[in-house]
């Protein structure tokens, strides 16, 4: 039981991470269906395969849903019985485990409704209604008592507006590939255009009614945890409506240059749902981390956020450990001293430590810098065949990573391998690690043409924006001051990180040489300036 208390945060948030993409999908498809493809007139050719395609999605995501919630009611009545000590029926009747097995019961019904009828509109829209109601009595709209009517109805059209927007995408896709006839494909693009544009409208103007209450204060958008969540939000938003403008530019242009204009749009399509999906697990990470305008504890001013960011040397001398105390720790750490554990000390950071985490991410930024390089140069030719092997460099960096990421656990420090991995930051470190060495093995043998299939080479932009994903979202747990800081510099780094993943998905998938080129030239950029932000990294005031 203790082990599965210490890992149950990150255990929460992938479970209610692939709860929240699932009722996305789902509840986009119980609009989509309706009232984009019911309507449509002329010849039936392709429409119901797609119809047949899309039911499948919606029932998949639904089930998923279902399993998604019914874990996630296991999971916190075990926390709660664990960490409390309450009995089974007291654990059960909280508030939270309650809504998540509503959500559960409701994401069933709505896949058994989806499977078996194909006119159920009411009861699709109704069950979607329940699934959202569900969804936001666990938030913090639910639990502000000021003004709560208001809010909970801003957070229900927020999710609404998700859905119909980012949800509705995979069945969007579908329908441009499936649909036979122009006309049909045109009038969906026509309509999911106006659809989303509403839907866009509605989540910024909502998004910005919580915020206010929310953040409190302009500082709190940058001295808290809850406040760098929502801005990389908005960034990531941004994004989206950048790649909305280009589809929504396509769609217009198709009335002068037939449908040749869209044949983009299932691309830039596919870049959309992957950088939705991550503003999405944002939005979860945000539902986890204290609200800004509770944070009570110490925050930083501008004087130590601007001194993360001054321009100095890397650290690249790193220092020599101190040697181990009797009880197997390093000595100089305050948490060490006081008989704690510093794997559950997060703020006991001794010089040591600083100048160690300090030293290794410079390390680590060289690495990257070094990568957007030499894949930038290698796209002149100039490096022949060796240009082609920069994936090596990844995979040099995750070698270097493994040994030197924690240096309290195996193989620099007395704590084993296994051992290591119950604690939620180690655990985090070797994902990571993992996904860097998966990337460069993938990848080098893509560059080298071994594969015959392509999907091997889309590994490489889907592991970036993995990695991303959970740079930017693995925060928010505890809010302290040292917590910002950290996340100040570490956003940035995986904001560009989603930006180099969409990039290279498009240079992959986009049937425009132009277009292709231009994305070809921007993920090794963002690459370098990631490491770029990285080398400026800095722990200490």
């Amino acid at each position: 039981m203790q082990a599965f208390l210490s890992i149950y945060g990150m255990a929460d948030w992938i479970l209610r991470g692939v709860s929240m993409v699932a009722q996305t999908v789902a509840v986009g498809g119980a609009l989509y269906l309706p009232f984009m493809l019911a309507p449509l007139e002329g010849p039936a050719s392709g429409r119901v395969g797609l119809w047949r395609f899309c039911r499948r999605v919606l029932v998949s995501s639904a089930l998923v849903l279902c399993l998604g919630q019914a874990l996630t009611a296991v999971a916190l009545t075990a926390f709660l019985m664990g960490s409390t000590g309450a009995d089974l029926a007291t654990a059960m009747s909280a508030d939270a485990v309650i809504f998540d097995l509503l959500s559960a019961c409701a994401a069933l019904a709505l896949a058994s409704v989806a499977r078996r009828a194909s006119g159920a509109t009411a009861a699709l829209v109704l069950l979607s209604v329940v699934l959202v109601g569900a969804h936001a009595g666990v938030t913090h709209a639910a639990s502000r008592s000021q003004p709560a009517a208001a809010l909970l109805a801003a957070e229900t059209l927020h999710l609404f507006a998700l859905a119909a927007w980012i949800g509705g995408v995979p069945y969007f896709i579908a329908s441009l590939r499936m649909l036979e006839d122009r006309g049909q494909r045109a009038a969906v693009a026509a309509r999911f255009s106006l659809v989303s544009l509403a839907a866009v409208a509605l989540l910024v103007a909502t998004g910005v009614f919580m915020s206010v209450p929310y953040v409190g204060t302009p500082e709190g958008l940058y001295q808290t945890t809850y406040g760098l969540l929502l801005g990389a939000k908005a960034v990531l938003l941004a994004l989206l409506l950048c790649m909305g403008a280009v589809n929504l530019h396509a769609v217009r242009r198709q009335r002068r240059d037939g449908c040749a204009a869209l044949r983009s749009l299932p691309v830039l399509a596919e870049a959309e749902v992957g950088v939705g999906v991550i503003a999405i697990l944002c939005a979860v990470a945000l539902a986890s981390s204290p609200l800004a305008a509770d944070t009570r504890a110490a925050r930083p001013d501008a004087s130590e956020i601007s001194k993360r960011f001054e321009l100095a040397w890397p650290r690249l001398a790193s220092p020599a450990p101190p040697p181990l105390a009797a009880d197997g720790l390093r000595g100089p750490s305050p948490a060490s001293a006081a008989g704690g554990d510093v794997f559950e000390d997060e703020t006991a950071r001794s010089p040591f430590d600083i100048a160690w985490s300090e030293a290794h991410h410079h390390y680590a930024a060289l690495f990257v810098v070094a990568t957007g390089l030499v894949a930038l140069v290698s796209r002149s030719g100039r490096l022949g065949r060796l240009g082609r092997r920069w994936p090596l460099l990844f995979l040099a960096l995750a070698a270097y990573l493994f040994i030197v990421a924690d240096e309290d656990a195996w193989p620099l420090g007395p704590t084993g391998f296994f051992e290591s991995l119950a604690n939620p930051r180690i655990a985090q470190h070797k994902l990571m690690i993992a996904l860097v060495a998966a990337l460069a093995l993938v990848e080098w043998r893509a560059q080298a043409k071994k594969f015959r299939a392509a999907w091997p080479s889309f590994i490489f932009p889907l592991t970036i924006a993995g990695a991303a994903a959970l740079l930017l979202t693995h925060y928010g747990h505890s809010g302290d001051k040292q917590e910002v800081l950290v996340e100040i510099s570490h956003t940035p780094v995986a904001l560009l990180g989603v930006i180099a993943a969409a990039a290279r998905w498009l240079e992959l998938r986009l049937p425009s040489p132009a277009l292709g080129r231009v994305a070809g030239l921007v993920w090794p950029v963002a690459f370098i300036a990631a490491g770029a932000v990285l080398l400026l990294y800095r722990e200490s005031a």
